[in-house]
């Protein structure tokens, strides 16, 4: 939830939107799961973390309560807005961050049984 409210934020350069929350929100989504598989001692789990994460993500971007989703990832104009590339940065974002924060963490943890098992 707080990586949505924080996605849209856009940051302008001249004429051009900058989807600076959504690469935030990623960043933090990374972090939160690495933590949760380096907290608990299991990529596993942080595994799941970025999945659940993802398919929340996935329900926020349809429009099954309201008539615009919390995450828009297209428009019909012509020139999209920059809050489609928040929305799509966003949730393609998220299954790159799962993988980031599993790979940190299986690295980390692997690095940690090897030094009790050595000592």
């Amino acid at each position: 939830m707080l990586g949505t409210s924080l996605h849209s934020h856009v940051v302008y350069a001249g004429e051009n939107g900058l989807p600076v929350g959504s690469l935030l929100a990623v960043v933090f989504s990374c972090a939160v799961a690495l933590l949760i598989g380096l907290r608990q001692r299991s990529a596993l789990l942080s595994a799941v973390t970025g999945v659940v994460t993802y398919l929340v993500l996935g329900l926020f971007s349809l429009d099954l309560v309201s008539e615009v989703p919390l995450i828009v990832t297209g428009s019909s104009a012509a020139e999209q807005p920059p809050v489609v590339a928040a929305g799509l940065v966003w949730l393609f974002g998220q299954a790159v961050a799962t993988v980031v924060a599993v790979l940190i963490c299986t690295r980390v943890l692997g690095r940690d049984r090897a030094a009790g098992t050595a000592a």
